[in-house]
């Protein structure tokens, strides 16, 4: 055999495309994910961007006729609907002749702040109250005589220099972290299958028995499982800019598009990641004793990378040497392919570099484990 490699990874490949399984595991997530992230958005951008009237409950309404005037100016209307009780606001007795004598008065705005779904309800009416105490505190100076703009030493204007591919990178960051997630996801089951899968079938020993080394034949076992996780990522890599076409992102100010060039250097740098992640997968169903037990076994271990680009991507963690190791540097690359930012072709090569150094180790480990019997047999 000249290319026993090339002839174990095409075998691997069409066992897997008659296994109806697998086909659907690197479809069903490269499909349903951005899918569910996108109704996830939608709803968020929804609530963020809403302009309807937030219903409140106020009472003492009568004591203070001008504030809920100004309130409902602002979109807050009084209503004494069950549905407004989330958020109720009570207004004191002495309301009016505490404004008269320019004393402070306490209105009480009573809801359940750990309730995410009306969070922005709950700032709009916080937002109000704060401009009507500035309007009445203004007020109040200009009839002594004294201008408003004593209260107001430094005034802070901003100026948002945010482009549209740097918001973009706040909204959908999280969106590459399932992307990666893909790559690991869509090759599952190909790995267990040409492993613990293989090994319960009794055809382990047979392919074991061929003249091949077992470095090639767990090389091409391997790269079919990467074949089946690069399929899947470039799948959802053009699922995403797609479905989020239905997402109101430019309310905004974000753009969910990205190039057919970008797509495609996305795809290229999670080459190794797919390697990495298929060689794993083969180390950790080896190291099982039966196909369930595989299953078991690699949802746990494959969560543990997983959650490292987590934390950094909700910590806002960086430090120089993330963009050389493993995993965090393809993170990086696609955050900042999404952000339009001159992305370091050294640490491009070195994050790439050490990702297959660390994928060949694993290789080299799983060949070494075909050398047990207990591997082999499941023992």
């Amino acid at each position: 055999m000249k290319y026993p490699f090339m002839i174990v990874w095409l075998k691997e490949l069409k066992d897997a495309i008659r296994d109806r399984r697998s086909l659907m595991a690197a479809m069903s997530y490269a499909f349903f994910g951005p899918m569910i992230m996108a109704v996830a958005f939608f709803a968020l951008v929804t609530e963020a961007t809403s302009e309807r009237d937030v219903s409140v409950t106020i009472h003492g309404a009568d004591y203070a006729p001008e504030l809920v005037s100004f309130l409902n100016q602002r979109g807050i209307v009084k209503s004494d609907e069950d549905e407004a009780r989330s958020i109720v606001m009570t207004i004191p007795e002495d309301y009016q002749s505490r404004l008269e004598s320019a004393q402070s008065i306490r209105v009480i705005v009573r809801a359940d702040y750990s309730e995410r779904s009306g969070s922005s309800q709950r700032q709009r009416v916080e937002r109000a109250l704060t401009e009507y105490n500035q309007a009445v505190a203004s007020a109040r100076l200009m009839m002594r005589g004294i201008s408003p703009e004593v209260m107001q030493a430094v005034i802070a204007e901003r100026q948002d220099t945010a482009t549209r591919e740097s918001r973009a990178v706040l909204i959908l960051g999280t969106v590459m972290v399932f992307v990666l997630m893909s790559v690991f996801f869509a090759g599952m089951n190909v790995a267990i299958d040409t492993s613990a899968g293989e090994r319960e079938r009794n055809s382990l020993e047979f392919l074991l028995s061929q003249p091949i080394s077992r470095v090639a034949l767990v090389a091409g076992k391997g790269f079919a499982a990467a074949t089946f996780a690069v399929l899947g990522a470039v799948l959802t890599l053009i699922m995403i800019p797609f479905v989020f076409t239905f997402v109101p992102l430019e309310k905004l100010g974000v753009d969910a598009s990205f190039s057919m060039w970008t797509q495609a250097a996305m795809a290229l740098v999670l080459i190794p990641v797919a390697l990495l992640a298929s060689f794993l997968q083969l180390l950790v169903s080896f190291m099982a004793k039966s196909f369930k037990e595989a299953q078991t076994y690699i949802t746990f271990v494959m969560f543990v990378p997983m959650t490292v680009v987590f934390v950094l991507e909700f910590t806002r963690y960086s430090h120089p040497a993330l963009a050389y190791l493993p995993i965090t540097s393809q993170h990086q690359v696609l955050l900042s392919s999404l952000s339009g930012e001159t992305i370091s072709v050294l640490a491009v090569a070195v994050g790439a570099v050490t990702t297959l150094v660390l994928a060949g180790l694993l290789m080299l480990g799983v060949s070494y484990k075909l050398r047990s019997e207990k591997a082999v047999f499941g023992l």
